[in-house]
């Protein structure tokens, strides 16, 4: 399997609308502490990333209760 490198960028309301608003922010709270609060940083870190280790981040944030 290819593996893809991906860049998304999701407004707010598609995240609460997916998530809900509590989730949501959880989610977004988490990507901060994790990257920081600039959309900059948060790019260069996620640059490389490909959507199979996205889905795995996912996984293991939902598995721990973080999300």
């Amino acid at each position: 399997m290819t593996s893809r490198i991906v860049t998304v960028e999701v407004p707010f309301e598609a995240l609460v609308k997916e998530l809900g608003a509590k989730r949501a922010i959880k989610f977004i709270s988490e990507i901060r502490k994790s990257y920081g609060d600039s959309v900059v940083e948060l790019r260069k870190a996620t640059q490389k990333l490909t959507v199979d280790q996205i889905e795995a981040e996912i996984k293991v944030l939902k598995k721990e209760g973080r999300l």
